[in-house]
């Protein structure tokens, strides 16, 4: 197996990469900004709304995982251009994939296309009504990936991830866990909005690596699957647990429910069960511990 990772300098992409490389597997890693890897990474700097260069570095594996996209904020500010890069890159990939008959592509959709919340846990038949620009792209390339399989025989697997935190999630990326960390480690109000009651679904970045590599590795080309643990967090309790792991005492400030703010939103697991063999299973407690100290030595 030789892999190639589209956005393999982003927050997931370095730890995927990380683990790929532990297990001794053919890699090649490519993102838009120079190498944050050493000299062992075979890294390629490309754009992937060069088609051209797409289709070169494609060419030379037979797995395709693809982490790239513009991000959710950028799609509110500049909805145009997230639409290029999530749509436009996602089909460069695409087409260079069913061109050079790789086996399968992994694609790195968002639990949010699914939008409002009409039961829990939330599985993938569930109605899909996309909230944000970025969300619609998302939902969009799943439905182009549908596609390809129909009329060119692309097979893939669209994994939907839940609330993904880690090593390398920076403070600055606005992600839950490490702006948690941020503030409550310092001694800094931390904002809950509403009574705090709203559920997540965390997924510890190395085991979302570790269910991608193996859906590479599954003799199954499922379609949709849910990446998420099936087990929920309120918000309140993550900024309590955190308080537990850094030894403080959260200083904590209500304020009114954002509007549009999903109430509860867990992952129902199964089908991922059945594809791989296994679920994310680090608990939020473990996962909060490792990640902190990761933050501790990387990121203050």
């Amino acid at each position: 197996m030789k892999t190639v990772i589209f956005g393999a300098a982003g927050f997931i992409g370095r730890n995927v990469v990380e683990r790929l490389r532990e297990k001794g597997e053919d890699l090649i890693a490519t993102d838009f900004v120079d190498s944050p890897f050493g000299g062992d990474i075979d890294y390629r700097k490309i754009d992937m709304l060069d088609k051209e260069a797409v289709q070169n570095v494609v060419q030379e594996g037979n797995m395709v995982i693809h982490l790239a996209a513009s991000p959710l904020v950028a799609s509110l500010k500049k909805p145009v251009e997230n639409m290029r890069v999530n749509i436009e890159g996602s089909l460069n990939i695409m087409d260079a994939a069913r061109e050079s008959s790789v086996d399968k592509v992994i694609f790195s959709s968002a639990s949010s296309v699914v939008g409002d919340v009409q039961y829990n846990p939330v599985d993938e038949k569930h109605p899909c009504v996309p909230k944000t620009p970025y969300a619609v792209a998302k939902y969009t390339v799943e439905n182009y990936l549908r596609v390809y399989k129909e009329i060119y025989e692309l097979n893939h697997i669209i994994f939907r991830f839940f609330n993904i935190y880690g090593p390398y999630q920076y403070p600055e990326s606005g992600g839950l866990i490490p702006m948690i960390h941020k503030r409550v480690a310092s001694g800094l109000e931390f904002t809950i909005f509403g009574d705090g009651s709203a559920t997540r679904d965390f997924v510890y970045v190395e085991d979302l690596a570790d269910v991608l590599i193996a859906g590479c590795k599954a003799d199954v080309d499922e379609g949709i699957v849910n990446l998420g643990t099936g087990k929920g967090a309120t918000i309140l309790e993550t900024v309590e647990l955190a308080g537990k792991v850094l030894g403080v005492e959260p200083n904590l400030k209500y304020e009114p429910e954002r509007p549009g703010e999903i109430a509860n939103f867990v992952a129902d697991t199964r089908k991922l069960e059945s594809v791989v063999g296994f679920a994310p299973s680090t608990s939020l407690e473990e996962g909060l511990t490792r990640t902190f100290d990761w933050l501790k030595k990387n990121a203050e």
